[in-house]
């Protein structure tokens, strides 16, 4: 508005000559801010992605550079890219770097485009010599490259070796006598560059008797060298070889030079291990890579662990150089995530362990060591708390191979499956920290999922769980997460063009907060033992009577043979024994089957009271004896499955049984007993009682222990199991003794009878209850030639 009123009150134009000058200067100005922060974009784009860093990264590498030298940001920038900086806009103030410059960080590595070289005995600008470093197209050249804008009189250049050696890759200006007697640097020479490598740090020998007081000196004893420096360069975690520069006459290294000539080694080593890494038989000049390239065949947890040193030259600690791809640490860490760590900061419970020393004797002695059993306890937040393993230790040059898994018995592992195959039975893993799923074989079956499409995530999960019952998943979820407690719910769950019923049991894993990092879910399909409850629904409503319902309900958990069963080494006839009034279904049961390992399972057992909530928990203790017996067929540890489970449940829930494992191959019977009578043996028309161990009743006492008693038998000899209502309340006034004495005489007077040919079955056929108010159910099994 004033431009156009001083227009109007100047008719000779003027104001207006005035008004168009400033606005050409004004786009003056701006299109040299717009070519110096093209210049500086352009400057920042090139230096993130040769260095694979981000674009501020990059930004602040050029301000440091800026400061270092004393020059404009756009200098430095059109220096990188090797282009005239742009010229100064009149009125423009530069790019500011105040604020900006970091004394902690280091400047990345990059190589440009090849600029001039310099004159001899001088140093060049650090971007020039940035550019002129990386357009180097070989080892040699590389060293070349180095002396001359370093301004040194020659350059060594060692690769670190896998017995961690130096060996010699590239020299300049060196004479051949120095290079052939110090191609190789051997561990046991006290020098320079060595003590470069295992510090980290860069060697400043501006003296030279100084240097040969500390180590043995390369290039003596006729040496060429007064002044010399040896500086580290890592290949991206790791100390991968050393950078030798020399100067014939004194030369001191102020601090300022100190750290331009650090950047210019980190660069020279970024661009060496890429010459040396591209292409295949070039890779196995960097020890890591070759050893790397070996792991990615390697099946399982497999990792190269290198040594780290302390100022005084000892080992203090180990790191991750390489790892196969299937290696997973106890954290849930994978093999790129794990490369560049060391032992103590990721796992620091481990120090003081007998891991720990066992990987100082093997990497002192060089004698493979395997660690079973290892238990490693966590007190890190956010990582589980306990996990077992076996490790393998064996040396590699400088540092170690370790190899590691999960303990765990393949035969149990087969039990395992055994068991989720036949109680349809899956289990899934949601590790939180990682997000990383996984399933077990049975959990796709239940799902109806392909096993090529992975398992599910949580909330894919939710979208299969049948609408009305998605409050019960979001509930046992919210207590596992929030409160850290386990769940157990049922659920529907829509499984392809079904729906099942789920029960669905979790636990959280929890870290030393008690916050989860893990949740192990277990999900069974109730299915089929839901339609059976609706089917025993149905029959109560089609009979008037509860005793119609309990012959129904006991006949479908509890089939009774018509014939013998013929099973390995024995022949076992089932006798159930029906109370003549009753109204309700009893608790009695048994169980008769062949393990996969050739032996012959015998139970037999007895639920406390009557009912439909009776004979539930009968059914539930047959099936889960069949599941703990496949899982470990030891009587004493079937008995110790099934008393955990009624103790562990919100009810009182008591039962008797005897559980017996026949050995075909020994003849030898194993059995054990929870509050029941023990087994009559027949042999050789006597009856004798074997041997009762101890063991209380089911549901009475947690954590009860259960004695195995063992008797080896012999073709022809009938073992005898039954419930309480063979021996209780027998009619016999006048004999003497307890019940089950009396069941014994009573056997013996008809014994001699039996007809061997028919046996357990003509056994079976003449014993009565004792009482007409309780089931009795009998097994017998006659041992087969």
């Amino acid at each position: 508005m004033l431009d156009a009123m001083a227009v109007q009150r100047d008719p000779t134009g003027s104001a207006l000559a005035d008004l168009v000058a400033r606005q050409r200067d004004e786009i003056d100005r701006l299109r040299s801010a717009a070519r110096t922060q093209a210049v500086v974009e352009q400057a920042k784009g090139v230096l993130a992605e040769r260095l694979s860093c981000r674009p501020d990264e990059a930004f602040e590498d050029m301000v440091r550079l800026a400061q270092a030298t004393g020059s404009e940001l756009a200098v430095i920038a059109a220096g990188v890219l090797g282009v005239p900086p742009p010229p100064p806009a009149p009125g423009l103030s530069p790019v500011s770097t105040e604020g900006l410059y970091d004394p902690e960080r280091r400047v990345r590595q990059v190589g440009l485009s090849k600029p001039p070289p310099a004159p001899p005995g001088e140093r060049t600008p650090q971007p020039v010599a940035l550019a002129a470093i990386g357009t180097a197209t070989d080892s040699e050249e590389l060293a070349e490259l180095v002396r001359e804008h370093v301004g040194c009189d020659s350059v060594l250049v060692y690769l670190l070796e896998p017995d961690g050696g130096l060996r010699l890759e590239a020299a300049a200006n060196v004479p051949a006598t120095v290079r052939l007697e110090w191609e190789r640097v051997p561990l046991r020479l006290s020098t320079g560059v060595l003590a470069s490598v295992r510090s980290g740090l860069p060697q400043w020998l501006p003296d030279l008797e100084e240097a040969r007081r500390l180590h043995t000196v390369i290039g003596d004893p006729e040496t060429v060298w007064r002044s010399r420096a040896w500086l580290p360069f890592q290949d991206r975690t790791r100390i991968a070889g050393v950078v030798g520069l020399l100067w014939a006459g004194a030369h001191d290294f102020p601090s300022e030079e100190r750290w331009e000539l650090e950047v210019m080694v980190r660069a020279a080593g970024s661009t060496l291990l890429a010459l040396v890494g591209a292409d295949g038989v070039a890779r196995g000049r960097n020890w890591t890579l070759w050893v790397q390239h070996l792991l990615d065949v390697l099946p399982g947890s497999v990792a190269l662990l290198g040594a780290v040193h302390g100022d005084n030259g000892e080992v203090v600690d180990f790191r991750f150089e390489a790892a196969s791809p299937d290696a997973v640490d106890f954290t849930g860490r994978r093999y790129r995530q794990l490369v560049g760590r060391t032992i103590l900061t990721s796992y620091p419970t481990v120090a003081g362990t007998e891991l720990w020393a066992a990987y100082f004797r093997v990497l002192r002695t060089g004698v493979r060591e395997v660690v079973s059993l290892f238990d490693y306890e966590e007190n890190t937040p956010g990582l589980p708390q306990q996990g077992r393993y076996t490790l393998t230790i064996g040396k590699f040059g400088d540092g170690l191979i370790l190899a590691w898994h999960e303990h765990e018995d393949p035969l149990q592992l087969e039990r395992l499956r055994n068991v989720q195959r036949l109680g349809n039975i899956g289990w899934g893993e949601w590790n939180l920290v990682t997000n990383e799923i996984d399933w077990s074989d049975q959990l796709y079956v239940i799902f109806d999922r392909d096993p090529a499409l992975g398992p599910m995530p949580l909330d894919e999960i939710r979208a299969s769980v049948v609408g009305e019952d998605l409050p019960i998943l979001q509930n046992a979820v919210r207590r596992m997460l929030e409160h850290g407690e386990g769940a157990d719910s049922e659920l529907r769950l829509r499984a392809g063009d079904q729906v099942r019923y789920g029960r669905f049991i979790g636990e959280p894993v929890l870290d030393v907060q008690g916050r989860p990092v893990r949740l192990d879910v277990v999900l069974q399909d109730v299915t089929a033992m839901r339609r059976a409850e609706k089917r025993v629904f149905d029959l109560s409503e089609q009979f008037a009577q509860e005793h119609q319902v309990a012959n129904h309900l006991r006949s479908a958990v509890l089939p009774l043979p018509s014939r013998p069963l013929e099973l390995p080494g024995m022949r076992v006839a089932v006798r159930y024994l029906a109370a003549e009034q009753w109204a309700e279904v009893g608790g009695d049961w048994y169980h008769a089957f062949p393990i996969d390992d050739g032996s012959t399972l015998l139970a037999i057992g007895d639920v406390a009271g009557h009912g439909l909530a009776t004979a539930a928990a009968m059914a539930k203790l047959r099936y889960a004896l069949t599941g703990a017996a496949l899982t470990n067929p030891d009587p004493a540890g079937v008995l110790d499955v099934l008393n955990r489970m009624l103790t562990g449940g919100g009810g009182v829930t008591l039962a008797s049984a005897v559980v017996g494992r026949f050995e075909p191959t020994t003849r030898r019977l194993s059995w054990a007993q929870a509050g029941h009578p023990a087994p009559l043996l027949l042999r050789s028309h006597d009856v004798q009682r074997l041997d009762r161990p101890a063991g209380p009743i089911l549901g009475a006492v947690r954590g009860a222990v259960y004695a195995t008693a063992r008797t080896l038998l012999a073709p022809g000899d009938t073992v005898l199991m039954f419930t309480d209502g063979l021996i209780e309340q027998r009619p016999s006034a006048g004999a003497r003794g307890d019940d089950l004495e009396r069941l014994v005489e009573e056997i013996r007077g008809f014994v001699a009878e039996l007809d061997p040919a028919r046996m357990p079955e003509a056994l079976t056929s003449r014993l009565v209850p004792a009482t007409p108010l309780d089931d009795t159910c009998v097994v017998a099994a006659t041992i087969t030639a």
